[in-house]
């Protein structure tokens, strides 16, 4: 007897239909052309703090992800303002993006407008000098060179 060809059709464009979901929710976030996402260029110098941030775990503990429960009035100027909610764009062009898991430490969404070169570089290397009572251990024991490319990245966080 066979498959009746009602049937049959019904059987191939179902299939087709899953083939193309499924490539569609894998293309497209690849091919949305998204007018507010502009991937952020980092220089060489910024690339190697970055691959340093992600080498020494620092995302284990910080996030760069704002919430909108958590997002004040985006001047990051005020205390306990952590800037404006993070949005698609934000990560235009970052892969991997760090979310991060949790928050022992403070989110670093927007530290490069929150904190200077030099509270930067001294934090990294003492963060007790900057922030009594910080459990944020000491990167005193990179050398210079690192530590001055982990705080080209940070900065790039506004």
């Amino acid at each position: 007897m066979g498959i009746p060809p009602e049937l049959r059709r019904l059987a191939i464009g179902s299939f087709l239909f899953l083939l193309v979901g499924i490539g569609g929710t894998i293309a497209l976030p690849y091919i949305t052309d998204n007018p507010g996402a502009a991937a952020t260029t980092l220089s060489p110098e910024e690339l190697r703090g970055r691959s340093i941030y992600k080498r020494e775990g620092c995302w284990y503990c910080h996030t760069q992800q704002v919430r909108k429960p958590e997002a004040n009035t985006g001047t990051v100027r005020l205390p306990g303002d952590i800037g404006p909610e993070t949005i698609p764009a934000d990560y235009a062009g970052q892969r991997p993006t760090f979310w991060g898991t949790e928050r022992q430490g403070p989110d670093l969404s927007h530290t490069g407008s929150r904190q200077s070169v030099v509270w930067q570089r001294e934090h990294l290397r003492d963060p007790q000098s900057t922030s009594p009572g910080s459990i944020m251990p000491s990167f005193g024991h990179l050398p210079a060179d690192e530590i001055e490319a982990l705080v080209a990245y940070l900065v790039t966080l506004k």
